[in-house]
This record gives C-alpha cells, sequence and structure tokens, in this order.
C-alpha cells in the first residue's frame, strides 16, 4: 500500500496468488499496469483486471497442453494429484475443462494439503495404486512434488505402467526457489518489456502525469486507503501492449487479453536424472517434434492436417510402447465374480462340488470367460461365487444389481443384456447370440392322407399355377390362330379345348401341335422353363412328405399366441415375464416354471389340464431342450434378437478389453470350437418340410407373365400395321354416322382381320437349283435329221431334242395356226443341246408379219 502512494508507472509481480489479486485489484483502481510473470489462475484476466498484464502462460494455456498430450496418445481417463490449495485448484479445473475438448475426463481427483507429511502422501499414493487408472497428472508446489516423487519410488509406483505428466510452480511459502526456471526467465523478459516500453513513451515525448482519485471507499470495498491513491493518466498500458521484441523465452507480444501471444510448450521426458526433448505443442500445430514447424504452420492447419507426431518416449521402466490407461490393480484383491447357480442347463453354466469340498466351475459361459482372460495385456486374479440355491432359478435382475452395489466385481454366466440391466452395469459384446422363440407341442400330420399329394404348394401357389397355366394357353391361342390351323380350324369349343390340352401337355413335356410364329416360340419356350422349375420343386417337396415324418405346431407363431388365451410358460427368475408384460399380455396368463421336467410336463398337460398351451424361452436354452424333447417344436421365428455377455461396474476398463478379448475369440475360431464343445451335439433330430409357396417362385411367374404381355403386345401392334396397310372397304368418317357406331365398325373390321386365315405368300419360297446335267455328246452331222417337211417359214416350232426323240403331238386345233397344214406332218430338226438350260421356247408369227417374238 505504501509503494502504491509513491508515483510508480508499473508494477512487476507479485509471486503469491492472493496478493495477485489484490495487488491487480488495485492497478484496476489507480491505472497503473501490474506485470506478472508468474500469476497462473485464468481469473486474473484483462477482462476482470484491465490493467493487469502477464507474460507467463496461465493455468487454462498449460493444461491445453497437457490435454493435447493425453489426446496425442489415446488415453480416456487421468486421475489428477494436486496440492488443495488455490494454485493446484485452480490449475485441475482448467486441466478438467481441457480434457473434454480431447474426448478424456478426469476419473478421480485426490487433493493433499500443504501440510500434509509423508503419511499422508504415502496414503494418497496407496489409494492410487488400488485403482485400475495409470495416467497421473500431478499439479503441485516443488517441495511437495519432490517428497511425492520419492514416496512413489519407494513403492514401485515409477515402474513399467505408470506415465506421471507433473506441472509445477517455483515457489514455496512466497519464496522463489534458488534454480532457475522458466518463471526466473519469464521474469527476465518481463523487465525488458517495462524497459522497451518505456523506451517507446520517451521516443513518443509522454510524460506520466498523476491526480487525485475520484472514487468513494465504497466503490473500493470499503477500504479508505485506496480511495486516497493517486490515479496515474500517462497511458504507458498502451505502450506495454504495443511493445514486440524477442526475448529469452521466444517472441514477447501480448495479444488483447493482456496474456503472451502465440506461445509454445516444449514437451521433456524424464529418463533418469536426464532430459530429452521429445517435441513441442502449440495451439497452431498440436505435437509436433520439429521446433520449425511452431513458426510455419498457420493457427488453422491442425485443424486441416491432423498429422501429428514427437519423438520416441521412453516411459516408466525402460520401454517405449505406450503404457495402458488402465489395468486391474495389483492390490492382491481377487475380484469376486458372482456366477447363477443352477440345477438345469449344465452344458452353460455347472457348478459341481469335489471330494475335496472345493466347488468347481465349467461349463461353456466359464470356458469363454476363461479363454478370454488369456487375451489381457494383464493378469486378472479373480474369485468364483455361485449365486443361487442350486435348484431353482437365481434372479437374474437381483444379481446384476448386486453388481451395480459393488457387492461383485464382476457376473459371469448365461446373462442376458437388457436395456434395463445395461442402464446399471457394462456389458461386454455378446458371445453368444439369443433371443425369444416359442415353443409347443407338435402334431404328427398323416403321411398317406387322400389328398397328401396337394400338400407341397400352398393354396395360394395352386390358384397361381393354375391361373397361369390358363393365360399362358390363352396367349398361345391368340398368337397362333392367325397362321396355324391347328389352333384356328372347327367351333370355338374345339378351339378351346385344343388350347387346354396343349398347355397342359406342357407339364409333361408331351405336347404335339406344332406352334408356328416367332412370338408363341418365345412364350411357349419361357413357359417350359417354368414348368420344369415348378415340377422338380413339386416332386422333391411331395417325396419328402412322403417318406418323412411331418411335425406341425399347434400355434403357429408369436402373434397368434398373444391373441389366443392359452397359458404362457417361462422360466422363473428370467427377463421374459417383464417382457411379456410390456406387450400387454395378463399377468394371470403368465406361469413361471423352475426347469426342464417342468417344461416338458407342462407342455404335455395343456391348457385344458392345467399346463400351458406354449412355452417362451430363449434360443440357446430352447436348443438344448429340442435336442431331447423331439416331441416339441418352435413355432414361428426368433422375435427379439439379443445375446449374453459378461457384466461389470459402469465405467469399468475390463468390459473395454473383455469385448476387444471376446472379438479376438470370434475371428481366430476359439469361440466356435468352445460352442461345438459344449452345445454341438444333439441327440434327436427334427426333419420336416414346410409347403411351397408364392416366396420361392413369384420370380418364375414373373418373368413368364411379363413375357407373354410383352409378346401379345408386339402382335397386335403388328397386326395394326399390317391391317392399316391392307386395301379394304373401312367405313367411312364422313357417312352421317356417329362417331361411337363408327368406331364400333372399325373394330369389327379389325376383329374380323384378326380372325381371317393369314394369306400365303406372293413370292414362294425359292427351290433349290438341280445340278446341270452332263450334256451328251454330240452325234455326228450325217446322223441329224432334219424333222420338218412342211412348216411355213415364219411359223415354225421349235424344241431341242435329241435325234431320236419323236416329235410331240399337238392339239386338234393347232393346225390351223399353221395355214391349214396337219400338226402329224411337221417335222422337227434335230439340233445339237444347248449350253444354257431352257424350259420351252415358243416362236408365234404376228398378223403383221414381224419377225417372231419369243416368250418363256
Amino acid at each position: 500500500m505504501d509503494l502504491m502512494s509513491e508515483p510508480v508507472i508499473a508494477i512487476i509481480g507479485p509471486q503469491t496468488y492472493v496478493i495477485s489479486h489484490f495487488v491487480a485489484h488495485m492497478g484496476a483502481t489507480t491505472h497503473v499496469p501490474l506485470v506478472s510473470f508468474s500469476a497462473l489462475d485464468p481469473a486474473l484476466s484483462k477482462y476482470q483486471y484491465p490493467y493487469f498484464v502477464r507474460l507467463s502462460r496461465s493455468d487454462r494455456a498449460q493444461m491445453e497442453t497437457i490435454a493435447g498430450v493425453v489426446g496425442f496418445f489415446g488415453w480416456t481417463k487421468v486421475v489428477a494429484l494436486y496440492s488443495d490449495d488455490e494454485f493446484g485448484a485452480s490449475g485441475i479445473y482448467a486441466l478438467s475443462d481441457a480434457l473434454v475438448g480431447v474426448g478424456a475426463m478426469i476419473v478421480n481427483r485426490i487433493g493433499l494439503n500443504l501440510e500434509v507429511g509423508r503419511d499422508g502422501i504415502c496414503s494418497a499414493l496407496n489409494q492410487l495404486a488400488q485403482m485400475g487408472s495409470r495416467i497421473v497428472v500431478v499439479h503441485m508446489q516443488p517441495t511437495m512434488g519432490r517428497i511425492l516423487f520419492n514416496e512413489a519410488h519407494y513403492l514401485n509406483m515409477t515402474i513399467r505402467g505408470y506415465v506421471w505428466i507433473k506441472l509445477t510452480k517455483n515457489e514455496t511459502a512466497g519464496t522463489v526457489d534458488t534454480h532457475i526456471t522458466s518463471y526466473g526467465l519469464y521474469a527476465y523478459d518481463t523487465i525488458w518489456l517495462i524497459a522497451h516500453a518505456l523506451d517507446k513513451c520517451f521516443s513518443h515525448h509522454r510524460s506520466f502525469p498523476f491526480h487525485p482519485s475520484n472514487v468513494f471507499p465504497a466503490d473500493v470495498r470499503g477500504n479508505p486507503e485506496l480511495a486516497k491513491l493517486n490515479v496515474s493518466q500517462n497511458g504507458f498500458l498502451q505502450c506495454i501492449l504495443e511493445t514486440e521484441f524477442t526475448g529469452v523465452t521466444g517472441r514477447i507480444k501480448l495479444d488483447k487479453r493482456g496474456d503472451l501471444e502465440g506461445s509454445s510448450t516444449e514437451i521433456v521426458n524424464m529418463v533418469g536424472r536426464g532430459l530429452r526433448t521429445v517435441g513441442y505443442w502449440s495451439n497452431a500445430t498440436g505435437c509436433t517434434k520439429h521446433a520449425s514447424h511452431l513458426a510455419s504452420r498457420g493457427t488453422s492447419e491442425i485443424t486441416q492436417n491432423n498429422a501429428q507426431d514427437l519423438d520416441s518416449v521412453i516411459w516408466p521402466g525402460g520401454t517405449v510402447k505406450v503404457p495402458r490407461e488402465w489395468v486391474n490393480p495389483n492390490n492382491g484383491k481377487p475380484l469376486l465374480i458372482g456366477v447363477p447357480d443352477k440345477k438345469d442347463y449344465s452344458e452353460f453354466v455347472d457348478i459341481t462340488i469335489g471330494a475335496d469340498n472345493t466347488t468347481r466351475f465349467q461349463g461353456f459361459c466359464i470356458d469363454v470367460f476363461q479363454a478370454a482372460l488369456k487375451y489381457l495385456p494383464y493378469s486378472v486374479p479373480y474369485t468364483l461365487v455361485s449365486y443361487g440355491n442350486g435348484s431353482s432359478p437365481p434372479n437374474y435382475d437381483d444379481l446384476v444389481e448386486r453388481l451395480a452395489n459393488k457387492e461383485f466385481d464382476a457376473v459371469v454366466g448365461d446373462v442376458t443384456i437388457t436395456a434395463e440391466r445395461a442402464r446399471i452395469v457394462d456389458f461386454t459384446q455378446p458371445y453368444i447370440a439369443s433371443g425369444l422363440v416359442v415353443v409347443v407341442p407338435a402334431r404328427k400330420e398323416e403321411t398317406y392322407a387322400a389328398w397328401a399329394f396337394m400338400r407341397p404348394f400352398t393354396p395360394a401357389m395352386w390358384c397361381t399355377t393354375c391361373v397361369f397355366f390358363l393365360c399362358t394357353g390363352v396367349v398361345v391361342w391368340l398368337l397362333e390362330r392367325k397362321k396355324n390351323p391347328t389352333f384356328r380350324g372347327g367351333p370355338l369349343k374345339k378351339q378351346f379345348v385344343t388350347t387346354l390340352w396343349f398347355i397342359f401337355s406342357t407339364l409333361f413335356f408331351s405336347q404335339k401341335e406344332d406352334v408356328k410364329s416367332t412370338l408363341g416360340r418365345a412364350v411357349v419356350v419361357i413357359w417350359l422353363f417354368v414348368v420344369l422349375i415348378i415340377t422338380s420343386s413339386y416332386t422333391a417337396s411331395l417325396t419328402s412328405i412322403l417318406t418323412l415324418q411331418q411335425l406341425m405346431p399347434t400355434i403357429q407363431g408369436f402373434n397368434e399366441l398373444v391373441a389366443s388365451s392359452f397359458p404362457i410358460g417361462y422360466q422363473a427368475g428370467s427377463f421374459v415375464e417383464d417382457y411379456l408384460l410390456q406387450l400387454h399380455v395378463r399377468k394371470e396368463r403368465l406361469v413361471p416354471l423352475d426347469g426342464l421336467a417342468n417344461f416338458a410336463d407342462a407342455l404335455h398337460k395343456g391348457p385344458k389340464a392345467g399346463g400351458i398351451g406354449a412355452l417362451v424361452e430363449e434360443l440357446p436354452y430352447v436348443q438344448e431342450f429340442l435336442s431331447s424333447a423331439c416331441e416339441f417344436i418352435i413355432a414361428g421365428d426368433e422375435f427379439t434378437k439379443s445375446g449374453w455377455g459378461f457384466a461389470f461396474p459402469t465405467g469399468s476398463q475390463l468390459a473395454v478389453d473383455m469385448s476387444i478379448a471376446l472379438l479376438t475369440l470370434a475371428e481366430n475360431g476359439e469361440l466356435q470350437r468352445l460352442h461345438d464343445k459344449w452345445l454341438g451335439t444333439s441327440v434327436c433330430s427334427q426333419i420336416g418340410s414346410a409347403q411351397l409357396g408364392l416366396n420361392a417362385f413369384w420370380g418364375l411367374f414373373l418373368i413368364t407373365g411379363a413375357a407373354s404381355v410383352i409378346c401379345l403386345i408386339w402382335y397386335y401392334i403388328l397386326m395394326l400395321i399390317r391391317y392399316r396397310r391392307k386395301p379394304r372397304d373401312s367405313p367411312s368418317l364422313s357417312d352421317g354416322s356417329s362417331l361411337i357406331s363408327r368406331l364400333v365398325r372399325m373394330v369389327k373390321s379389325f376383329v374380323s382381320f384378326l380372325h381371317e386365315p393369314e394369306e400365303p405368300s406372293h413370292h414362294p419360297r425359292p427351290q433349290p437349283r438341280e445340278p446341270y446335267p452332263p450334256p451328251p455328246r454330240e452325234p455326228p452331222i450325217s446322223s441329224r435329221r432334219l424333222r420338218a417337211e412342211q412348216s411355213p417359214p415364219d411359223s415354225t416350232v421349235y424344241h431341242d431334242a435329241p435325234a431320236d426323240t419323236p416329235a410331240a403331238t399337238p392339239p386338234a386345233n393347232h393346225g390351223q395356226r399353221w395355214g391349214g397344214a396337219s400338226p402329224s406332218t411337221v417335222r422337227w430338226p434335230t439340233f445339237p443341246p444347248p449350253r444354257f438350260h431352257v424350259s420351252v421356247v415358243q416362236l408365234t408369227t404376228v398378223n403383221d408379219g414381224a419377225a417372231p417374238a419369243p416368250q418363256l
């Protein structure tokens, strides 16, 4: 206070928190800048104290560094050891806020009083050793920190598996440590900051005037001494904020909040008594092992490029492998694990007492748990404790609730994962699938009944098949009747019978009617493929029905069971009761049953004899139950999906590690081998064949139906085009009749065209040309005879013929065309055969005496 009564233009320090708050308040009153190099409290900010300036990094900035390192190594849980004063508490609160930004949290805080001795520190470390967390953040005074690490070394807590992150403030009871620390360097730069600011003020010829304060004692917390202080009007604060230079700690520049701008942190790895730098951290770069990156990267690059890196860290124990954030506490106390005890389903959990009075646990669930423990990176001592009386099933909800109340450390067994249980405990990944099914008595169907041949297909399948038979036949008839007389001749009744005979003959591939149109052949080919599949499936299903015993459920599924009034049985102690009540099943319908014998007995009795109509149970239990009870069957499908898992307290790291171990068992096949060992055998097998329905053949019907429709549409388009091109008497549009009557006549005309048989083509198909016969040997000229005794020179008919070929006899009136000469007296000359093939050549005379014209 005496110092502030003097004409002071700036104050450097103080070092302690309490004094810093008080002096900062006085600086705000007197307008005298307070430049601190060691006040780390984030509450000391320029917004609350406008004349407060800080060259050191605040707790908020330092805790952001620790959070960055925690996030870099992927840890999510840390333990905080701190001095229980303003210094320690302020830093830990800032650390908690910073860890949220990297997805981590403080799972436990241990505060140490400044007056605590070695015994108190040793007790806190023992408490820490009993926890599973191994990432420890220390934030306390140096003197207390040295005692802490000495005790930790004595308790073997600085060995492999631990991570110690330490922040200290180098002061003890208000005095500075004798060694030069980072705060001493900040103090050195603070002096130079004031010097540079004074030089800036003197260079601008500024003075440092003071005048009495105008504040009242009420404005300064009732302190009259503060009201008497003089107020500076020299503007020295602005000179300090505008000063920039390079000091021993780096670039000195203040931001608008009065804090050091853009400062980075060096990450140091302590190995033995030595230190090694493994990297740096800043808001702009995150963790980097190159100091040059601190200045080269922009402030937004950390969000665009997350390729952070550090040099290898040598962790306690001399290992470079990153320690886990949680291990099983090695405090000599094994985990107390509850195991449900009941007399049935020994394949899953079997608890027996040996001759030496020791309890033996075995079964599928126990083997899976023990196999998963082998894949944990640490050893887990445990003790199995049975829960239940061993005769009736225990209440599983009570067992899980005891785990939540810390009576057990884990629960291992056939425990189903439900939403209600998962709210109070943590489950591992399921190691076996489980869901609810309905079990009902099976009724045997008569194999050799009169109508057994109808069983392979459902009624809907039979009806659909018959409809498609008829539709395909109609399509073939429409496509073939114009050009195929088989489908056109006779009355309509005969055509209908022919079409039915043809399409049903395709069942046996014995159709004899020819299909002549291209579109009709396409429809028939696709239909024959469909018929082949249907007949093959029918044959296989009928064979199964006639050779295997058929068991049919008395109730078809869960929905039918809920809608009925039958009593419903369930395993006592399971969650099935609550599940059925949620579905509004009346409580008086629910019957709890204790074991397998009671299951079978209640189902045999039935509802009328005081039994049950159906049993609702989890699938793994049902599979084992039906392996020896073939008179019962599962009705419908599994109507819930769940699984069995191991339960641990909420927040336990063991649940996470065991889940990873179970996934490893599933991937390497060991989980399946354990399943086959305990659950793979079956005493009784039930084989039944379900009826084939439309769901198995709708694709085939879709294909044949689409093909028929497309071919029929294409056929009518072609017929319409041919109808338009063919000349015929069409109804006139201007004959005075109504539009409807004209349309009716046009439709009738088109229908008549469709009924007409297709005309034969005017261009017959060319016949294959016969090969030319070899020419006969020419006779000598002397043997040729001229067989023409009387013939007009312009009307002689010549035929190429061999010499010995008799002359053809012309018709009776043919002689008139030869000028009255008798046809019998015509002599035909003989010529050698031509080199080309001519059928007939006829030469006729023309009245005007012109040259004869050949006609073929």
